[in-house]
C-alpha cells in the first residue's frame, strides 16, 4: 500500500470476474486458496462480502489497520464488507472461510436476530476466542456447511440455519474485551450507506467523518486507499449519479433537479454538472433522449 495505492478489491480473493452482490454464499477450506499462494494473501477488501474464518489446525496472522492479530485453533475472525485485511498461514493450517452477502443473513430486517443485526452493524475486523463448547458447535456448523457445499444436495435448506447458528455462537454472547477492537475504523460499506442516506443534504466530509468516529483526514486517507477518491469526490460522485438519473428518467426541469439535490442556485448546479460530467444538464438530457 505504499505510495497511496488503492487497496485491491475482490469478490473472492484473486478473482477478477464480476462481483455477485445478491444472495451469495460460499465456503472453502483455507488450503484450497492459500496453498497455491504460498500461504499468504496480501491486504485487500471485499466490497460486498462478509467473511468468517476459523482455524482448526496450524496458525494464522490477520493483518489489518491496527496491526497483526494471531489466530490459533478454535479462534474465529470476522471481516465485514469493506474492511481491509490480509492473511498469512503456517503451511500445516486447516480451517474454513465462509463468505456471504448481507442479504443472505435472514432476509428482511425485521426477521433478523440480534446476532445477525450485530453482524451487519460491525465496521471493523473482529477476532473471537470462543469457549470450548462454542468451538465444538462452530466447528460442527462449518464442517456441515462445507459438506453440503461439496455435494450440493441441500445447500439452500442447510446453509442459512447453520450460518445463523454460527453467528449466534459468536455475536449473541456477551463479548470479552479482548474480542473487540474499539478503535474507530473505516468501513466502505458503512460510508457508502451514510452517503446514500444523506447525500441530498450533507455534502461535507466532516459530517461523515463525525458519524464514523473518524477525523476528516483519516476518512480521506481511507477513501483514497479503497476507491482512489477523496471523501468529497466520493460524495460528489453520488450526487452526480443522481443528477444523471433524474435528467435521464424524470420530467423534472433542470431547476427542479437542482433543488431536489439541495442546490439553491440552478446555475451553480449546471456549472458543477458540466465540470463533473463533461456536458451541460441540457446537453446530457438531450443525449439520453436519443438513446434507445
Amino acid at each position: 500500500m505504499a505510495g497511496g495505492d488503492a487497496v485491491p478489491r475482490y469478490h473472492l480473493y484473486g478473482e477478477d470476474g464480476p462481483a455477485e452482490d445478491f444472495d451469495f454464499f460460499h465456503i472453502e477450506t483455507i488450503p484450497a486458496r492459500s496453498r497455491s499462494l504460498d500461504w499468504s494473501l496480501e491486504p485487500h477488501a471485499h466490497v460486498h462480502l462478509f467473511q468468517l474464518l476459523t482455524i482448526t489446525k496450524g496458525a494464522g496472522t490477520l493483518t489489518c489497520d491496527h496491526g497483526p492479530k494471531e489466530l490459533r485453533p478454535g479462534m474465529v475472525a470476522f471481516n465485514p464488507a469493506g474492511a481491509m485485511h490480509g492473511w498469512s498461514f503456517s503451511p500445516d493450517t486447516e480451517g474454513y472461510v465462509v463468505s456471504f452477502t448481507h442479504d443472505y443473513v435472514a432476509g428482511r430486517a425485521d426477521d433478523r436476530s440480534d446476532a445477525e443485526q450485530a453482524v451487519l452493524k460491525t465496521a471493523g475486523n473482529l477476532v473471537f476466542e470462543p469457549g470450548a463448547d462454542d468451538v465444538r458447535r462452530l466447528q460442527f456448523c462449518f464442517a456441515e456447511m462445507a459438506s453440503e457445499f461439496d455435494t450440493g444436495l441441500r445447500r439452500r435448506e442447510v446453509f442459512r440455519p447453520l450460518l445463523s447458528m454460527a453467528l449466534v455462537w459468536l455475536f449473541a454472547r456477551k463479548p470479552r474485551a479482548a474480542d473487540i477492537d474499539r478503535t474507530p475504523v473505516f468501513s466502505l460499506f458503512r460510508f457508502r450507506s451514510l452517503v446514500e442516506e444523506n447525500f441530498r443534504k450533507e455534502r461535507g466530509p466532516d459530517f461523515y467523518a463525525s458519524q464514523m468516529g473518524l477525523t476528516t483526514h483519516r476518512l480521506n486517507r481511507y477513501c483514497r486507499l479503497f476507491v482512489d477518491r477523496t471523501a468529497a469526490q466520493t460524495i460528489r460522485d453520488r450526487i452526480m449519479l443522481e443528477a444523471r438519473r433524474l435528467l435521464a428518467f424524470s420530467d423534472l426541469s433542470i431547476s427542479e433537479v437542482a433543488y431536489e439535490l439541495g442546490y439553491d442556485d440552478p446555475a451553480y448546479f449546471s456549472r458543477v454538472f458540466r465540470k463533473e460530467v463533461g456536458a451541460s444538464p441540457q446537453d446530457f438530457r438531450a443525449s439520453q433522449s436519443h438513446n434507445p
